[in-house]
C-alpha cells in the first residue's frame, strides 16, 4: 500500500465538544423537518391533483424551489462558517444533495402521470450535476492511498441486495421495457451521484477511516448517510412515490456505510458495492410498481397495489434494520469475517439464480406498461341520420355511420402501426385506436395530418393476489322504503301507479357487478339466456358479472334493486370500465360501444355489434380526468352519437364540491349532452362533496349540474349478498337513472326521445329551497349547484303518464 496524508479537512480524533454536538441536533431537525414538509406538501398536492385535475393549481414546483431554498442556503452559510472540520465535511455532503434537489425542480413541472418524461428529466439534471463533480474533482484529484487488496465482501454484499429485491420480485410487476430501462438508468446515474459524493466529501475525510472498525463511526456516518438520502428524496421523489423511498432509502445509508468503512483498505474501497446499493434503495419502488396505481384515490383498498407495495418496502427496511442491528451488537467481528473469491462466486450465484427463479415461478413476469389513444381528426357526421324518426332505425343507422367512418379513415394509420409490429385495437364511437406506443413513435403518430392528438392509455400492473372487495361500512338489509326512495317519491310510483320500470333495458358502466346478488339476480337479462350481449369485461375478461371493489354492485342495486331500488322491474346488462378505480379512454369507450351494439363473447365490436339488443339508458357514475388520460374533448362525439341513437346517459357529477364552484370538470359530466346529477342528504341538503358548476374546463361556462338527487348515506347492495352505506354523486346518478326508467316504462312513447325526457325531469324537479354555497351567485333556476332542483319521481311519471 503507498502511504499518503489524509486529504484536507481530516478530522482530529477527539470527541466532539457541547456546542458541535448541539450544532448538529440543530442542523439535523432543520433538514429533517424542512425534508418533510417539502415531501408532505408536494404528496399531498399530488394527491389533490390526481383526485380534482381540473381545478386544483399545480405549484409544486414553486413550493420545492421555496423549501429547497430554505435548506441551501443555511447549509451553504454553515459550510463556510463553521470550523468543526466533521460538521463541515457533513454540510458539504448534505449542501450538494440539496443542491441536486433544487437542480431537479423542473421535473416537478411535469403532470403527475407523466412518469417516463419526468425520469427523463431527473436524469438530465443528474447529469448535468454529476458532471459539474466529475470535473470539479478532476481539477482537485483526491490523495487517498491506493490499495491492491481485493475485497471480500461481494458475496455479502449480493445477497443483502438480492434479500432487498426479493420482496419487489415476488409481489411487484415491471412497467413497459421503456420503463425499465429507464429506471435502470436512473438507478445507475444514482448510484454514480451517491459515490461521487459521499467518498471524496465525507469517507474520504474521515481519518477513521484507517484502523479497526468503531460502531460509533458506523452509526456516525451511516447517520449522515440517512440524511443524505432524505434530501435527495426530496428531489427524486415524485408521482406518489416518496413514502416508499423514504421507508427503502434512508435507512439504506446503514448498509452502504458498514460496506464503506469494512471495505475501506481494499481495491475500489467499496465504491461498486455503495452504489448498487444506492440505485437499489431507489429505483426498486419505480420499478416494480406503477405509481399511477398508488394514489389513495384508486388504492385505498386492501389488497390494492398499495398494500403490496408497502409489504415490499417494509421488507427492505427490514433488511437494512438487521444490519443495523448485527452490526451495533459486534461489528469488530462482522468486520473480520473473510470470504474468498470462490464462495463469494458461489455465494453470488446462488442468491441470483433464487431470486431468478422465484420471479419467473411465484412472480408476475413480463413487461406491463402503458399505453396511447390515438384520437384521430375525422369522426362521424350523424347530421342526415339524426333526421331518421323511428328510433331503432336511426339507432342501427349509427351505428353503421360511426363503424364506416372509423374503418375508411384508420387504413393508413393502421398500415403504418403494422409495419412497426405495434399492437393496436381500434375504436368506431370515438374514432381512435389504442396502440403500444414507446414515446419515440408516439412523436411520430402525433405529427400526422390525420391525427388530431394522442392520449394516456393508462393500464393496471398485475398482483400477486386476485384483490377482494372490503365493506367499509356495513350495514343490515333495510325494512321498507329507504329514505332516499321517500324523499323523491319513488314509493308513491310503486304503489299508487304500480310502475316499477318493465320492458327498460338499464345498461351499468363500472367496477362491474354482482350477478348473483339477491337484489340483482333477477333483473339480469342473461339469466335466463346468456352472458352473450348482456356482459363484457375488458379488463379481466371475466365470464359473468362479477365486481372486484363492490362500487358497481352498489350503484346498480339503487336502479333495479330487487328490494331497495327505484325500478326493480327493468332488466340490465352490465360491463367493466373501471379496473380496481381505475380507468382509461379505451375501456370506458368499450363500454360505450357495448351499450350502444353489444356483441357476443369473443366477438368483435365492428363487425358482431347488435344495436337492437342495447341499452336504452346507461348510468355513468364515473368521470375520467386527465390522469386517467382524458382531456375534456375526449368523450364529445362518443355522448353525442349516444343521444342521437336515443339513449339516455345519467351521470355522476363528481365528488370535487370541496373546492369549490367550477368542480364539475372531467367527461362526461361536463357534457351538454349528458344529464348530470349532483348530491343530497336525508334532509335535503346539499352534499357537500357534489361538485359545482360552472363547466369552464372546455370556456363554455355551461351551467351544471342539471339534476340533484340522495347521494349521501345511501344503503345499496355489496357483493356477496352484503349490504353497506355509500355516499357520493356515484349514488345520485343511479336514482335519475331510475326514474328515468319509470318514464319510459310507463310511458313508451318516450323511449329515445332524449329532449322531451329531460325537459320533463327540468320541470316536474322539485325547487331546491336550502342554502347554496357561497361561491354560486346565482340562485336563478337552473343554477351551478342544484339545477334545476331534487329530481321527483311521482311528478315525474304523472307527467310521462299524460303524455301517453
Amino acid at each position: 500500500m503507498v502511504n499518503k496524508q489524509p486529504a484536507q479537512g481530516t478530522n482530529d480524533n477527539r470527541r466532539p465538544g457541547c456546542s458541535t454536538t448541539l450544532a448538529y441536533i440543530g442542523w439535523t431537525i432543520w433538514v429533517v423537518i424542512i425534508s418533510a414538509a417539502d415531501l408532505y406538501w408536494n404528496w399531498m398536492t399530488e394527491q389533490i391533483l390526481f383526485e380534482s385535475s381540473q381545478t386544483a393549481s399545480d405549484l409544486r414546483w414553486l413550493n420545492h424551489i421555496i423549501f429547497m431554498a430554505l435548506l441551501f442556503i443555511p447549509l451553504l452559510v454553515g459550510f463556510f462558517t463553521t470550523r468543526t472540520p466533521r460538521l463541515k465535511n457533513t454540510l458539504q455532503v448534505w449542501m450538494l444533495a440539496a443542491g441536486f434537489s433544487l437542480a431537479a425542480f423542473p421535473a416537478k413541472r411535469l403532470w403527475v402521470t407523466y412518469q417516463q418524461e419526468t425520469t427523463v428529466l431527473m436524469m438530465l439534471s443528474m447529469l448535468i450535476f454529476v458532471g459539474g463533480l466529475y470535473f470539479f474533482q478532476r481539477r482537485h484529484p483526491s490523495t487517498i492511498a491506493v490499495s491492491k487488496k481485493n475485497s471480500s465482501w461481494g458475496g455479502l454484499a449480493v445477497m443483502i441486495a438480492v434479500a432487498m429485491a426479493f420482496p419487489w420480485f415476488l409481489w411487484g410487476a415491471l412497467g413497459s421495457l421503456n420503463d425499465t430501462v429507464l429506471y435502470l438508468c436512473l438507478g445507475v446515474l444514482f448510484g454514480y451521484f451517491t459515490v461521487m459524493v459521499l467518498y471524496p466529501y465525507f469517507f474520504d475525510r474521515d481519518q477513521n477511516n484507517a484502523g479497526e472498525p468503531r460502531v460509533g463511526d458506523f452509526l456516525f456516518n451511516g447517520f449522515v448517510v440517512a440524511i443524505f438520502f432524505v434530501l435527495t428524496i426530496t428531489g427524486l421523489g415524485q408521482n406518489g412515490s416518496q413514502p416508499l423511498l423514504l421507508i427503502t432509502l434512508p435507512l439504506s445509508g446503514f448498509v452502504t456505510a458498514f460496506f464503506a468503512i469494512t471495505t475501506r483498505d481494499t481495491r475500489g474501497r467499496g465504491k461498486i458495492i455503495v452504489a448498487v446499493l444506492a440505485a437499489l434503495g431507489l429505483v426498486l419502488p419505480l420499478l416494480w410498481f406503477d405509481m399511477d396505481e398508488l394514489f389513495l384515490l384508486i388504492a385505498g383498498s386492501p389488497g390494492e397495489a398499495l398494500d403490496w407495495a408497502m409489504r415490499a418496502a417494509w421488507s427492505n427496511f427490514s433488511v437494512s434494520m438487521l444490519v443495523l442491528v448485527i452490526n451495533l451488537i459486534n461489528l469488530k467481528k462482522v468486520s473480520k469475517i473473510k470470504i474468498n473469491r470462490k464462495v463469494n462466486l458461489i455465494l453470488s450465484g446462488i442468491m441470483l439464480s433464487g431470486l431468478a427463479v422465484v420471479y419467473f415461478l411465484f412472480g408476475q413476469p413480463g413487461f406491463f406498461g402503458e399505453k396511447v389513444f390515438i384520437v384521430m381528426n375525422e369522426q362521424a357526421d350523424l347530421t342526415e341520420v339524426a333526421r331518421i324518426t323511428d328510433q331503432s332505425e336511426r339507432r342501427q343507422a349509427v351505428y353503421d355511420t360511426l363503424v364506416a367512418t372509423a374503418e375508411e379513415s384508420q387504413v393508413s394509420l393502421q398500415e403504418k402501426l403494422d409495419s412497426w409490429h405495434v399492437k393496436y385495437t381500434s375504436y368506431y364511437l370515438v374514432n381512435g385506436i389504442e396502440a403500444d406506443l414507446n414515446p419515440f413513435l408516439r412523436m411520430f403518430v402525433e405529427r400526422r395530418g390525420d391525427v388530431a392528438r394522442v392520449l394516456d392509455s393508462p393500464q393496471l400492473r398485475p398482483l400477486p393476489d386476485p384483490i377482494t372487495s372490503e365493506n367499509s361500512s356495513p350495514t343490515t338489509k333495510p325494512e321498507g322504503t329507504t329514505w332516499n326512495l321517500a324523499l323523491i317519491c319513488v314509493d308513491k310510483v310503486q304503489s299508487e301507479l304500480s310502475i316499477s320500470g318493465e320492458g327498460i333495458i338499464i345498461g351499468q358502466t363500472d367496477t362491474g357487478v354482482d350477478g348473483r346478488h339477491l337484489e340483482l339476480v333477477d333483473s339480469y337479462r342473461g339469466l335466463d339466456s346468456s352472458d352473450d350481449y348482456n356482459w363484457l369485461d375488458p379488463w379481466y375478461d371475466s365470464p359473468y358479472p362479477s365486481d372486484v371493489v363492490g362500487h358497481g354492485t352498489a350503484t346498480l342495486s339503487v336502479i333495479t334493486g330487487k328490494e331497495i331500488g327505484i325500478a326493480p322491474g327493468a332488466e340490465w346488462m352490465g360491463c367493466v370500465n373501471l379496473g380496481r378505480n381505475l380507468g382509461n379512454p379505451a375501456h370506458y369507450l368499450d363500454c360505450m360501444q357495448f351499450m350502444l351494439a353489444p356483441y357476443p363473447h369473443g366477438g368483435d365490436a365492428f363487425t358482431d355489434g347488435d344495436p337492437a339488443q342495447g341499452a336504452m339508458i346507461v348510468n355513468n357514475s364515473w368521470g375520467c380526468p386527465l390522469a386517467e388520460g382524458c382531456d375534456s374533448a375526449t368523450f364529445q362525439s362518443a355522448v353525442e352519437a349516444m343521444e342521437t341513437a336515443g339513449i339516455f346517459m345519467s351521470v355522476a357529477a363528481g365528488n370535487t364540491g370541496y373546492y369549490g364552484c367550477s368542480t364539475i370538470g372531467d367527461p362526461l359530466a361536463i357534457y351538454a349532452d349528458v344529464y348530470t346529477v349532483g348530491s343530497v342528504d336525508s334532509e335535503g341538503n346539499l352534499s357537500e362533496f357534489s361538485s359545482l358548476g360552472p363547466v369552464t374546463v372546455d370556456g363554455s361556462g355551461r351551467i351544471k349540474p342539471d339534476l340533484l338527487a340522495p347521494g349521501q348515506d345511501i344503503v345499496a347492495a355489496f357483493p356477496d349478498n352484503l349490504y353497506t352505506t355509500m355516499s357520493g354523486t356515484s349514488l345520485a346518478a343511479p336514482h335519475v337513472t331510475g326514474v328515468v326508467a319509470l318514464m319510459w316504462s310507463a310511458n313508451p312513447n318516450l323511449i329515445g326521445n332524449i329532449d322531451l325526457t329531460r325537459a320533463i325531469l327540468d320541470e316536474t324537479a322539485a325547487p331546491y329551497t336550502r342554502t347554496l354555497p357561497d361561491c354560486v351567485t346565482d340562485a336563478s333556476i337552473p343554477n351551478d349547484a342544484a339545477g334545476y332542483g331534487i329530481v321527483d319521481a311521482y311528478a315525474a311519471v304523472q307527467k310521462a303518464l299524460s303524455l301517453k
